[in-house]
Formats: structure tokens, C-alpha cells, sequence
């Protein structure tokens, strides 16, 4: 017959299992998610692929100013050059470079602006890279330590599984069904001790022919408040 004993040291084991495990599960997700590698290095590759597209705009916007300065110096030597003297033709001509020193204006000031971002973009890229550089070696570091702690708790698990499946053997399947299912359902926590005559895993105080049947210990008994299986003071 299944002891209470044995039902708590079960759940002593089961503890420590699910403290290892819930470890393990910690460091592996950290080992999988938890570094800034990842988020720096596609920030850095989102100001790398701003900057190659500013300056192709820059570019471009260099060669219409140039076209336009062009364009502005043209008019202007039709305009004063004294070859055009009709003054329909003059005025025309006199709008016509007006609007091209605007657009001109313009240009210089949108590649003032271009510039000014691309100076600013490519410093926040060189202090990216020394951050990405930090924080990758930093991250070398945390891995190896997260490597040898899963590997540890790894091997922890296994002897303490090993030493469930031992104690198992020895169980009453219908007593070991019982409790997998009091553990599902109350936290973790099948069995608890009974001290002062109260059931430690609900505190509520038990009939006195309940805290005889824990203490004499030859038989499973149940909390009659939480349902969960009692043992007394060794």
C-alpha cells in the first residue's frame, strides 16, 4: 500500500524537478531571445539601408541643382547678353529665371537638409557599431555561461528523474494517478503535512478523528476542505 510518506517525498522530488526545469526553460529562452544582438544589428542594417538611399538622393538632387544652376546661367546671359530686346520676350525670359533660381534655392536647401541627416544617420551608425561590437562580446560571454548552466541543469534533471522513476515503481498506480491529478489541480502541492492540527495547504483546522487517521498513518487521508492528501509530523 502507498504510504503518505511516500506520496511526499514524491512531491519533494517533483519540486525540485519543476524548480530545475523551470531554470532551464529560463536560460534557454534567454539563450534563444533574450540577447540585444539581434535588435541592434537590424537597427544598424535599417540606418545602413537609410544612408545608401539618402545619398542616391543626394546624388540625384546634386545633378538637377546643377542641371538647374546651368539652366539659370543660360537665361541670365540671354536675359543681360542685349541679343533679346522684345520686351515680351524680356519679361517671359525674366520669369523663366526667376522660377529657375527658386527651383535652384530649393535644391540647395533640400541638400542642405539631405546632408545634415546623412551626418547625423552615418555618427548614430559609428556609435551602433561600437555598441553592436560591446554588445556582442558581452553576449559571447552570457552564452557560454547560459551553455554550461543548461547543460548542468540538464544533467541535475536526469538524476532526479531517474531517482522519480525509482520511487515510482514502488507506487500504487491508482495512489500515483491521484496525486499527478491533486498536483495539476492545486499548484504543484498534492500533499501536505498537517501541524497544529491544521492542514498546511488550505490552514484550515481538521476533525479530531481526521488528525488521528494522519497520525496514525496507515492509510491515505484526505484534507476535508482542499482535498489534498495529509501527512503528520514525523
Amino acid at each position: 500500500m502507498t504510504s503518505a510518506k511516500q506520496m511526499f517525498a514524491l512531491q519533494e522530488l517533483d519540486i525540485i524537478l519543476d524548480r530545475i526545469q523551470g531554470d532551464q526553460a529560463k536560460a534557454e529562452y534567454e539563450l534563444n531571445n533574450g540577447h540585444a544582438v539581434g535588435t541592434l544589428e537590424s537597427e544598424l542594417q535599417r540606418d545602413t539601408e537609410w544612408i545608401q538611399e539618402s545619398e542616391l538622393q543626394q546624388k540625384a538632387s546634386k545633378l538637377e541643382a546643377a542641371s538647374q544652376k546651368e539652366r539659370s546661367v543660360s537665361l541670365n546671359s540671354q536675359l543681360y547678353g542685349g541679343e533679346i530686346t522684345n520686351p515680351r520676350d524680356l519679361e517671359s525670359l525674366e520669369r523663366e529665371a526667376a522660377n529657375v533660381l527658386k527651383l535652384v534655392e530649393q535644391h540647395e536647401t533640400d541638400l542642405s537638409e539631405i546632408n545634415e541627416k546623412i551626418e547625423e544617420a552615418q555618427t548614430r551608425k559609428v556609435k551602433l557599431e561600437a555598441k553592436l561590437g560591446d554588445a556582442r562580446t558581452t553576449w559571447e560571454a552570457r552564452q557560454a555561461e547560459l551553455e554550461a548552466a543548461i547543460k548542468e541543469l540538464g544533467a541535475k534533471r536526469a538524476g532526479f528523474e531517474g531517482q522519480r522513476s525509482k520511487l515510482t515503481e514502488g507506487l500504487d498506480p491508482t495512489s500515483l494517478k491521484h496525486y499527478e491529478i491533486l498536483r495539476k489541480s492545486k499548484g504543484g502541492v498534492a500533499v501536505c503535512k498537517v501541524e497544529r492540527g491544521l492542514c498546511q495547504g488550505c490552514r484550515m483546522s481538521l476533525p479530531t478523528h481526521q488528525q488521528q487517521r494522519v497520525r496514525n498513518g496507515q492509510q491515505t487521508v484526505l484534507c476535508s476542505s482542499c482535498g489534498r492528501m495529509l501527512i503528520g509530523l514525523s
